[in-house]
């Protein structure tokens, strides 16, 4: 229902998926899948708008924020070594 709200209105202005996000983050009540889902699908949406020099377009934005986040979660997995200043 958000979503057949507020994406019709942000293919005039991008910026509404900002309040699409949030909407979300606050029903679903999970800020880290939230997020995740925003990354994933709307932050391209944002990104190409703001850039607008044609250089990058949607679906490779959309590819390097997933490969980010596939960093961060292997990053997230492995053991923390504790590294004490000498």
């Amino acid at each position: 229902m958000i979503d057949s709200l507020l994406h019709p209105l942000a293919k005039k202005d991008p910026r509404i998926l900002i309040v699409d996000g949030f909407i979300h983050a606050l029903v679903e009540n999970d800020p880290h899948s939230s997020l995740g889902k925003f990354l994933m699908y709307n932050m391209p949406t944002l990104l190409s708008h703001v850039m607008n020099d044609g250089k990058h377009s949607r679906n490779e934005i959309r590819l390097a924020i997933r490969e980010m986040m596939k960093l961060t979660r292997s990053l997230g997995r492995k053991p923390r070594n504790s590294i004490r200043p000498t």
